[in-house]
C-alpha cells in the first residue's frame, strides 16, 4: 500500500513539473525578432553639439507659409525640388524638431515639415478625441493634394509615425516610402518589451507643461526625449515655452492630453489588421534607449508589416535631434536606394 501511494506521488510530482514547464514556457519572453536590418550605404561624421547652430541659422533659405487645404491650413516649412518629402513629428511638437535634418536633405528631396492637425500653428479643428490620428492622417492627404501632389515620401516621429500607420492601412496610394521612427502604439499580440530607463510619465509630464508652461516644466518635458540631457538646448525650451503660451495652441494641447471632460481614448489597430492592409515599403527606426518599450518593440513591428530596421546606438526617442548626421544618412540610404 506504502509503495503504491508513493507512485501516485511521484506521478502527481511528474504532472506538476510538466505543468509548471508549460506555464514558463508560456511566460518566457519570446525569441527576438529579425527584421531586415537596414544597410547605411551615405557616408556621415556626426558632428560635435557645439557645431550646431540656432534652428533660425539651421533652416536659413527654408521657406515657412501657410497652406490652406480643401479642409485645413497647415503651417509648412519647405525646401528643396526633388521629389516630395513629408516629414511629422511627435504629440505635443512642431514643425522645429526637424531644423538639423531638413537642410541637408533638402540636397535630394522637395522637403515638407509639417505642424500636424491640433498642433503648432495648424489648424485646430474639427476636434475628435476617439479619431484624432485618423483625422491627422487625412489632413496629411488634405496638405499633400492642396500642394499639388498625389504621392509622396513620408516620414513621422513617435505620433507622426502612428499618422504613417494609419496613412499606410487607408491611403496607402498617396505613399511612396514610409519612413517610421517609433512605428506606432497597435494591439500587439506579443506584451511583454525590453525594459528601458525610466524618465517619467510622458503624459503626466506634457500635462504639466501645458497647465503651467515654465522653463523648468518645458525643460522636464523636453528631457523625456533624449538620452543626453544636455542636448537639449535652451532655444527649444523657450521656443515650446512661447508656442504653449498662445491661447488657442494652449487650448488645443489641453484637449491632446485630455486634460479637460472625459478622457476619450483611440482604439488601437490590431496587428492583424495592420498586417493584412499593409503595402508600403516601410523603413522603422528606433532609439537604443527609447522610452517604455525597448527596441525590441521596433524590430517586432518591422518584422510584422515586412519592413526594414534601424537602431539608433546611444539616441532616446529623438534621435533626428541627437543625431542629425546619422539620421540623415538613414533616410537617403533608404529613399534613394
Amino acid at each position: 500500500m506504502q509503495d503504491r501511494r508513493q507512485l501516485m506521488l511521484s506521478a502527481a510530482a511528474a504532472a506538476a513539473a510538466v505543468a509548471g514547464g508549460a506555464s514558463a514556457q508560456t511566460t518566457a519572453p519570446p525569441p527576438a525578432p529579425k527584421p531586415r536590418m537596414l544597410k547605411v550605404t551615405q557616408p556621415y561624421t556626426e558632428r560635435p553639439r557645439a557645431a550646431w547652430g540656432s534652428m533660425a541659422t539651421e533652416l536659413l533659405g527654408a521657406e515657412t507659409r501657410f497652406v490652406k487645404g480643401a479642409r485645413f491650413t497647415h503651417r509648412i516649412i519647405e525646401k528643396g525640388s526633388g521629389p516630395p518629402l513629408f516629414m511629422y513629428h511627435g504629440v505635443g511638437g512642431h514643425v522645429e524638431t526637424y531644423a538639423r535634418t531638413l537642410p541637408a536633405l533638402a540636397r535630394d528631396f522637395h522637403v515638407i515639415a509639417v505642424d500636424a492637425l491640433y498642433h503648432g500653428l495648424s489648424s485646430k479643428e474639427p476636434w475628435d478625441a476617439q479619431n484624432r490620428t485618423r483625422m491627422q492622417a487625412e489632413a496629411y492627404v488634405d496638405l499633400l493634394h492642396a500642394l499639388g501632389y498625389q504621392k509622396a515620401h513620408y516620414e513621422g516621429e513617435s505620433m507622426g509615425a502612428m499618422i504613417g500607420c494609419e496613412i499606410a492601412v487607408r491611403f496607402p496610394e498617396t505613399v511612396d516610402k514610409l519612413i517610421l521612427n517609433g512605428f506606432a502604439e497597435i494591439q500587439t499580440k506579443r506584451t511583454q518589451w525590453q525594459k528601458q530607463p525610466f524618465k517619467g510619465d510622458l503624459f503626466d509630464l506634457s500635462k504639466k507643461a501645458v497647465a503651467d508652461p515654465s522653463y523648468e516644466n518645458i525643460h522636464k518635458r523636453l528631457l523625456w526625449l533624449v538620452r543626453d540631457d544636455s542636448a537639449i538646448t535652451e532655444e527649444m525650451i523657450e521656443l515650446r515655452q512661447r508656442l504653449y503660451q498662445i491661447p488657442e495652441v494652449n487650448a488645443a494641447m489641453r484637449r491632446v492630453f485630455n486634460m479637460d471632460g472625459p478622457a476619450l481614448q483611440q482604439v488601437r489597430r490590431t496587428e492583424d489588421e495592420i498586417k493584412a492592409a499593409w503595402k508600403s515599403n516601410t523603413l522603422v527606426l528606433y532609439g537604443e534607449f527609447n522610452p517604455v518599450r525597448g527596441p525590441d518593440y521596433g524590430a517586432y513591428c518591422a518584422e510584422l508589416v515586412g519592413a526594414q530596421f534601424y537602431e539608433f546606438k546611444n539616441a532616446g526617442h529623438w534621435p533626428q535631434w541627437e543625431m542629425p548626421d546619422e539620421y540623415v544618412a538613414v533616410m537617403r540610404s533608404f529613399l534613394l536606394a
